[in-house]
């Protein structure tokens, strides 16, 4: 858990100036003078906007440190990314794995390759301060790393088509597309499968959910019927294919708060007689009951090195505690409600407050 130390950093964490707003996430890098963030494509947005500071809830909210601000990198872009001031040049984080494991190598100094194609190799040490996890890790008391909840999520899929019952696709059906079985049709339509780039949280959270694996899931470049794309394009959707959407990601781009990338897809329910999402357009807001489904909702997290966010240990940073302590009204991780905090941006962009009783734990770092 995070220090009861950083309780009293209530000065560190501070809300924007007024005037500052953002609506969509900026073309270009994030400039940072304190702590920077990686990985998944999921939170990227919303801890953007967090990060770069927004009046979306009519409220100008930032999250800073003692006025130095942080920058959070998005999953794609250049094929690398400069995170600190004279930093080294590394390879760009794309998903919740990349994040992680730049993370654990910004920890231990080993030389880091990013899945991101083109990207260089380099020892990244004190490079990354946090990493963007859509999904958890393995709980391992002694671990270097502290998965701290950000926010609640789901996963449903996005598709397009007419073949009957694209819409109200089964796990077992899903299943069976995925692994290419049954001559992957949907009411006898041959239907293209699309996954999540390797590495992705939602990748490993879809996968898990129907049942599969990545040994049974073959891509077209391993001679199966699965085609690899960037999570939450449905742009990249074709006729008749299905693709896993985070509802976050799709009501944040109904609402104008991403950038839109539905195309002509359409959501999907992957909770029978529950649908996703309740209002339209910019009145779109998480269906609370899907959220809470204990196969399809999911948990989201910010990780960093448990050292530093332990009072006890010599590594100990304040501030970087601070920012990950809900308890502080602009801290990344805080959930209230109140148009002034960090929870209300977040319910902006498709997030819930995490379930009650999740707390942070330690997980092991990436090898």
């Amino acid at each position: 858990m995070i220090s009861k130390k950083a309780i009293a950093l209530c000065a560190t964490v501070g809300v924007a100036i007024s005037g500052i707003a953002i609506a969509t996430p900026a073309n270009a890098e994030p400039v940072s003078n304190s702590y920077s963030i990686v990985g998944s494509d999921t939170l990227e947005d919303v801890v953007g906007a967090l990060a770069n500071g927004t009046s979306i809830t009519g409220s100008s909210v930032r999250s800073t440190i003692n006025g130095a601000t942080i920058g959070s990198f998005d999953a794609t872009g250049s094929p690398y990314i400069t995170t600190k001031s004279a930093g080294v040049r590394f390879g760009r984080p794309n998903g919740s794995g990349d994040g992680v494991k730049a993370l654990s190598r910004s920890i231990d100094g080993a030389s880091y390759t990013a899945g991101t194609a083109g990207s260089p190799t380099a020892a990244i040490t004190g490079q990354v301060d946090i990493a963007r996890s859509s999904s958890g890790g393995t709980a391992n008391a002694a671990g270097e790393l502290l998965y701290v909840p950000f926010g609640r999520d789901a996963i449903a899929y996005a598709y397009k088509g007419a073949a009957s019952g694209i819409d109200t696709l089964t796990v077992s059906q899903m299943k069976s597309l995925y692994e290419c079985s049954a001559g992957f049709q949907i009411g006898g339509v041959t239907v293209t499968p699309i996954i999540p780039q390797a590495g992705s949280g939602t990748r490993k959270d879809f996968l898990s959910k129907i049942g599969s694996t990545e040994a049974l899931m073959l891509t077209v470049g391993e001679g199966g019927c699965v085609v690899e794309g960037q999570e939450h394009d449905a742009t990249t959707l074709t006729a008749e294919s299905v693709m896993p959407m985070a509802v976050s990601r799709w009501i944040a781009m109904n609402t104008g708060a991403s950038y839109d990338k539905r195309g002509t897809g359409t959501l999907g329910s992957l909770v029978s007689g529950v649908v996703p999402v309740t209002g339209t357009g910019t009145a779109m807001v998480p269906n609370a009951v899907y959220y809470a489904d204990t196969t399809w909702g999911r948990d989201t997290y910010l990780v960093v090195e448990y050292a530093r966010v332990n009072s006890a240990d010599a590594k100990y940073d304040a501030n970087l505690a601070a920012l990950l302590d809900p308890n502080q009204s602009t801290a990344l991780t805080n959930t209230s409600p109140v148009v002034s905090r960090a929870g209300a941006v977040k319910k902006k962009f498709g997030f819930l407050a995490p379930t009650v009783g999740v707390v942070a734990y330690r997980v092991a770092k990436t090898a």
